[in-house]
């Protein structure tokens, strides 16, 4: 009687769902993923809705450090960059950032294929490294790879607390962290030499470095210090991998963020 009861039940609901235009299963558990059944997974593969809301979360996270609703490769404009010589140097600043335009959204657009593995960003302040680092981030992010981006001071700060911390937890934090760094597709580390460039401080910079070069995984660094400012700063061994592993793209021009303000 009860079974009865409940297959009429079943039946009534079927058709005030199709008389009103649903299917006849709508309100049936149905799986969001038909093809991993809402559980992320196809065998040991990670499913495509799982690597959608991994890209979504991470480029949400990325959010919070840089402004990624306008900093893109679309938006990026070489108008600030002037087509007159500069002194000392064989291309004018725009066409200089012309190149580095051009290497550094073929890196991102073409991340693990392309012809570098790692870049590294020099120059002065206010000439576009952190736009076109956040560029990168944005579009290797897109891609599905994981991304980390953070400062130096950040992540060298990591290192010391998995070093020296006595907190458990705060050490399990910066474990956590640090593993980050090591293991993420792409690492961008924004601002070297703004640290205070201990032993400490040298030796993790190596370590991070090495380990990622023997790894295989992508890193741009951006910082302010100039090539010769690099090998004085830090040990032989950093600066000859920076510059043999990386390819170093030199900045050069006027301040934008002065040539934005004077043109308002």
């Amino acid at each position: 009687m009860i079974r009865d009861k409940n297959l009429d039940l079943q039946r009534e609901k079927a058709e005030l769902l199709t008389a009103n235009g649903y299917p006849a299963d709508a309100l049936d558990d149905a799986p969001a993923c038909p093809r991993c059944g809402d559980t992320g997974w196809v065998g040991a593969s990670m499913c495509s809705c799982l690597k959608e809301l991994c890209t979504q979360e991470q480029i949400a996270e990325l959010s919070k450090l840089l402004d990624l609703g306008e900093q893109s490769f679309d938006t990026f404009s070489l108008d600030y960059y002037s087509p007159l010589p500069f002194p000392g140097e064989s291309l004018t600043p725009r066409e200089n950032m012309e190149f580095i335009f051009d290497v550094c959204s073929s890196y991102a657009r073409r991340f693990g294929k392309f012809y570098f593995r790692n870049l590294f960003l020099t120059g002065a302040p206010g000439l576009g490294k952190t736009f076109l680092s956040a560029c990168i981030a944005r579009t290797v992010s897109e891609k599905g790879f994981s991304v980390v981006y953070d400062t130096a001071v950040n992540i060298f700060a990591r290192f010391e607390e998995q070093k020296f911390a006595r907190d458990r937890q705060e050490v399990g934090e910066a474990r956590d962290e640090t593993r980050r760094y090591l293991g993420c597709d792409l690492l961008i580390l924004d601002d070297l030499g703004s640290e205070l460039t201990t032993p400490f401080v040298q030796s993790a910079l190596y370590t991070l470095i090495n380990a990622r070069l023997t790894a295989d995984k992508g890193t741009v660094i951006s910082s302010n210090l100039t090539m010769d400012q690099v090998r004085a700063r830090y040990t032989p061994q950093i600066a000859s991998r920076l510059e043999g592993e990386y390819r170093v793209l030199p900045f050069y021009g006027e301040d934008i963020r002065l040539l934005r303000k004077q043109r308002l």
